[in-house]
């Protein structure tokens, strides 16, 4: 992702946002810097997230202006040129361009550009042929548009699609946290390789140290014998610069991902971000550290696979056990919070027990054997110790769910009851109806 910030004053202010959230910087004419935050997903969330926090400090340096993030430079530019305030496009860069004007691309022109006579004749010609959005311009033909205006033509439709033409080329003055080491033999193993990442990173923690600057996101560059390049990128939950934690990091990242050869060059390179300050409380219980927490769910993601750690989060979807698994992050991790107080956790106790019961599911459900009369569940039997059985004293349903039929794989077609039982407990049963099997889901506490 890239965020475009346009002051209309001068470039200083556009600079200085740029440079406290990113790096990789470089301008583009006037009051436009373009940097690239695809490192700051950890530590500020979402691109919608990411684009509150420039747009905040846009507010507090410059006041006015635009912060556009997208998936492009190019549409990043634009889009910050046709509006004024926040403008955020996590996907599908074209058709977000297509309403756009097409005086937005007008005025991203720059006097200095050996292109400009050229482009200012292209755009008057567009306008004749009634070309008014960036959308009309990108649907017209490439081949007949490069007949009609050569080279020009074809650079136009690009913008108009939110193509890059070049790479980002980072302004020579933004420091850069970055260290290198050429091997004199190539190593093979991780432990060796943990010698070399703990040599490089104390070196760039004191850099970060001295620049007040902590590690946002970390960039390993493994040059292999076979000629080829192993790269790991490595979002951070917040701003961090203790070498032994950064180490163990990377080397449980490695552990799950480790290069398919012997490495010959080492290169590391760190997304700087603004240093925490942190201030704790007296009167709450302590919290473990951010640091505690990223290094705890590497070592669980590495040691059962990243798919099966993290937090779970609801899927939008009426199928049963429809959760995925994401990176944990919590929130105001090693921070105080303030207005905690007795009332706050006696409301939140109040709207907890109003939730009634929870279902505890059982993963995978348990086959169980179902005695039925007139269509309902009268008899539950399980050869568990321990788990509910018996006769049927209250039974609701059934409900009927069914769903994903269109894969095979994941299509979901069953009855569902809530019983409760001769020995008090409550659960809820479900027959599948392809197979007519009977299957116990969880018992509700």
């Amino acid at each position: 992702m890239f965020a475009c910030i346009r002051t209309p004053r001068s470039s200083d202010g556009a600079i200085a946002i740029a440079r406290a959230f990113s790096p990789r910087l470089q301008r583009h004419g006037p009051g436009c810097v373009v940097c690239d935050v695809s490192g700051l997903g950890r530590l500020l969330g979402d691109p919608p997230g990411i684009g509150a926090e420039m747009w905040r400090a846009c507010e507090t340096v410059d006041g006015t202006g635009a912060v556009a993030i997208a998936p492009t430079r190019m549409a990043a530019r634009v889009l910050a040129q046709a509006a004024a305030g926040l403008t955020v496009v996590d996907r599908d860069p074209p058709a977000a361009l297509a309403p756009v004007p097409m005086r937005a691309l007008h005025r991203m022109l720059v006097p200095d550009d050996s292109a400009a006579p050229l482009l200012a004749d292209a755009f008057v010609v567009l306008e004749r042929w009634g070309v008014a959005t960036l959308g009309d311009l990108a649907a017209l033909p490439a081949a007949a548009l490069s007949a009609r205006l050569g080279r020009i033509g074809v650079r136009l439709r690009e913008d108009a699609l939110g193509l890059d033409r070049d790479p980002l080329v980072p302004e020579a003055d933004v420091p850069r946290f970055l260290e290198r080491m050429e091997l004199e033999w190539p190593i093979d193993g991780l432990e060796p390789l943990a010698f070399v990442l703990a040599r490089l990173l104390d070196s760039l923690s004191l850099a970060l140290e001295r620049a007040d600057r902590g590690a946002a996101a970390i960039r390993i560059d493994l040059r292999l014998t076979d000629r080829s390049t192993h790269l790991r990128l490595l979002q951070l939950p917040a701003a961090m610069r203790d070498p032994r934690v950064l180490r163990t990091l990377l080397t449980l990242d490695l552990e799950s991902h480790p290069p398919s050869a012997a490495v010959d060059i080492v290169t590391i390179e760190v997304d700087p971000a603004p240093a925490r300050v942190l201030q704790y409380s007296l009167l709450e219980r302590a919290r473990p550290s951010v640091e505690t927490i990223a290094t705890l769910t590497a070592r669980l993601a590495a040691l059962v696979g990243e798919s099966r750690a993290g937090a779970p989060a609801l899927l939008d979807s009426h199928g049963p056990d429809a959760f995925e698994m994401r990176r944990f992050a919590p929130a105001d991790t090693g921070r105080a919070r303030s207005g905690t107080t007795g009332a706050a956790a006696a409301a939140r106790k109040a709207d907890a027990g109003a939730i009634g019961g929870v279902l505890r599911r059982f993963r995978p459900p348990l086959a169980v054997r179902v005695d039925v009369e007139r269509g309902r569940p009268v008899r539950i039997a399980l050869a568990r110790r321990g788990m509910p059985a018996g006769r049927v004293e209250q039974a609701a349903g059934p409900w009927r769910g069914s769903g994903d039929w269109w894969t095979p794989d994941a299509r979901w077609d069953r009855d569902e009851w809530d019983v409760a039982l001769s020995d008090g407990a409550v659960c809820r049963l479900f027959r599948a109806r392809e197979t007519g099997g009977w299957f116990l889901e969880g018992v509700v506490d």
